[in-house]
């Protein structure tokens, strides 16, 4: 059980530091406004309407990312005294979580359409991504939830590290380097630049085993 838990107290010391508690929910109006003073010379009123909306549909974005990294913020730390609280601690831990992926996924699901394709096809892919980790966490805490007994606590703390695992290897804005506008629109829009004043905060590291 040592290297185990040894992984989750190393997600936890990653994680605490996340908090990004000032994230606010999408201000279209402030990010349309920065894309409008951002915008070159020579840039048609079309253009200057589609630089506004995919900064809109960036801030939206990263303001669903967001609720996941408010999550971390909130996780109890795990109790290693017993199997029994390890258990307990790390199925609390995981509902957080849970609820953080579920936040996200909802705000992922109600951003309107991206102005261009490829703001399609990376929500898709965040979206298949998010559910799938979330499906892998209710099932490890389910598996905690229905242990009874010491050695089935201690085999159900292991099903916690893989999920785990998952979030420290997301990166948030995955995709947008790739797509010019995104990225541009990633540095106009404010939920975007607060998510990644730093660096270390658009990637979760868990730490090695």
């Amino acid at each position: 059980m040592r290297p185990r838990m040894t992984v989750l107290a190393a997600v936890m010391l990653a994680l605490g530091g996340l908090g990004l508690a000032g994230c606010g929910q999408p201000r279209t109006q402030p990010g349309a406004q920065q894309a409008a003073e951002s915008s070159g010379p020579g840039l048609t009123a079309e253009e200057v309407r589609r630089e506004d909306a995919t900064t809109a549909w960036a801030g939206g974005y990263c303001a669903a990312v967001s609720e996941l990294v408010r999550s971390f913020s909130r996780m109890p730390s795990i109790d290693p005294t017993t199997p029994q609280q390890a258990s307990r601690t790390s199925s609390e831990l995981l509902g957080v979580m849970i609820g953080g992926l579920d936040r996200t996924i909802e705000g992922l699901d109600r951003l309107s359409r991206a102005p261009l394709s490829d703001g399609e096809r990376i929500k898709a892919q965040a979206v298949s991504r998010y559910v799938g980790i979330r499906d892998r966490a209710v099932g490890a805490k389910q598996q905690l939830d229905a242990a009874t007994t010491e050695e089935a606590s201690r085999a159900a703390i292991g099903s916690v590290r893989a999920p785990l695992e998952e979030i420290g290897r997301i990166s948030l804005l995955d995709g947008f380097d790739a797509v010019p506008e995104l990225k541009e629109a990633s540095l106009r829009a404010p939920q975007c630049k607060e998510l990644t004043d730093s660096r270390e905060t658009a990637r979760f590291d868990p730490g090695a085993s």
